[in-house]
């Protein structure tokens, strides 16, 4: 990887990454097995849990792109980490004092999610405003691989705090990481992309308009769209039914764990590969990639059911494959956006696929509800599907021209 990706003003934001990630993934899988507890495995209303928990991005994504574009995007990302410090200590204090119920999770969850969406767009604009565009690959590559270790540690330390202490202590490793990770972005030099504009909805819907309408924006829009339409199929697959697939067939909560670390281990081993396989990453090779993960998630619907070695084996290759896919969505909206639209675009970005992540629940609980257990495999090629509906549109859009 080039130097100049380790440059001194970014550490704050590498350190608090790997710190508040690692905390994140811990609390995903907790947050699926309490809520598989609270609602007895009725995935139609762990569906509804989700999408009211996501459903706050449809408003504030906006406000999140408009913020990375106007303010210092130092302060959105200290106030996103402060406001979910505080909500994981008080989901923390209700879950230990067992006054913590599904509505009042959902109510927490939802807040969370405002925090969410201020944060990333800020995150995500943060990176070009220090790097040059020709080192954004190998940045971009960096903060997966951070983010791969995090998920790694994250499942790990959960699946041994629940074997061998209570499920509170998870969210309490969950809070402490954002507090750290709110000292830290302290250190980080205040940054914008010194456009002032007011904020409206009215302008964030002009906006999208403008990158439909725009020719020049098409593959953006292909990479934004055919993103949106996999997400849908594929974030109720990682959140709930592969943890609750997990729980039903082998009766171990720990293993949840244990296997997303396993799948994390292999995104760590994507993200150092990446610049080495993906020399120039284009929307079409973004949607060929979308393609192998669906039919790798096929692959592990298949293999919970037959050996725990082959799953195992596949699971890695579905990390793997899945780290292709994340550092290929953020190196495409950086090459593809001007400067000064980097926040307006990812706040664009984030608004489509966390509302597409919230509809997610409800999608995989009403395909459970008509097809029964073979939802599993037929959402994950519906994955490869979306992806491979959005590959034509890019190739047409190439001859276009």
């Amino acid at each position: 990887m080039p130097t100049a990706i380790f440059n001194k003003k970014l550490l704050p934001l590498y350190s608090s990454s790997l710190i508040s990630k690692t905390g994140d993934f811990a609390y995903e899988v907790i947050f699926a097995i309490i809520t598989i507890e609270l609602l007895s495995s009725d995935l139609i209303h762990i569906g509804t849990v989700y999408f009211f928990r996501f459903i706050p991005y449809l408003f504030f994504g906006p406000v999140g792109g408009w913020l990375a574009d106007s303010v210092p995007q130092k302060y959105n990302m200290i106030f996103s980490d402060a406001l979910r410090f505080v909500v994981a200590t008080a989901i923390f204090l209700m879950y230990k004092n067992e006054a913590l119920s599904i509505h009042v999770l959902v109510m927490c969850s939802m807040v969370m999610t405002v925090g969410r969406s201020f944060f990333q767009p800020s995150f995500r604009a943060y990176l070009p405003s220090v790097l040059s565009k020709h080192d954004l690959p190998a940045g971009n590559s960096l903060l997966q691989i951070i983010e791969d270790v995090a998920s790694v540690l994250g499942p790990l330390i959960c699946g041994i705090i629940i074997s061998f202490s209570d499920k509170s202590n998870v969210i309490f490793l969950y809070s402490v990481s954002y507090l750290l990770s709110t000292f830290l972005l302290l250190f980080l030099d205040k940054n914008t992309s010194g456009i002032q504009r007011k904020f409206s909805f009215s302008n964030f819907f002009n906006d999208f308009k403008g990158l439909v309408d725009n020719s020049k924006n098409k593959n953006l829009l292909m990479v934004i769209g055919g993103t949106s339409m996999c997400v849908l199929f594929t974030a109720a697959l990682l959140r709930f039914v592969l943890p609750a697939s997990i729980i039903n067939i082998y009766g171990d909560e720990a293993l949840v764990g244990y296997i997303f670390s396993i799948m994390s281990v292999g995104t760590i081993f994507g993200g150092f590969c990446y610049t080495f396989l993906i020399k120039n990453s284009t929307p079409a090779q973004l949607m060929k990639a979308w393609m192998m993960y669906g039919l790798f998630f096929l692959a592990v619907s298949i293999a919970l059911n037959i050996s725990i070695v082959i799953t195992v084996l596949i699971i890695f290759c579905l990390g793997f494959s899945g780290a292709i896919v994340d550092i290929s969505i953020v190196t495409n909206i950086q090459s593809l956006s001007q400067k000064h639209e980097m926040g307006k675009n990812y706040g664009i970005f984030s608004t489509l696929t966390n509302t597409c992540e919230a509809v997610s629940g409800f999608v995989s609980g009403l395909m459970f509800l008509i097809i029964g257990g073979v939802s599993f495999p037929i959402t994950s090629l519906l994955i490869t599907l979306a992806a491979r509906f959005t590959l034509t549109k890019i190739k047409n859009i190439k001859h276009e021209r």
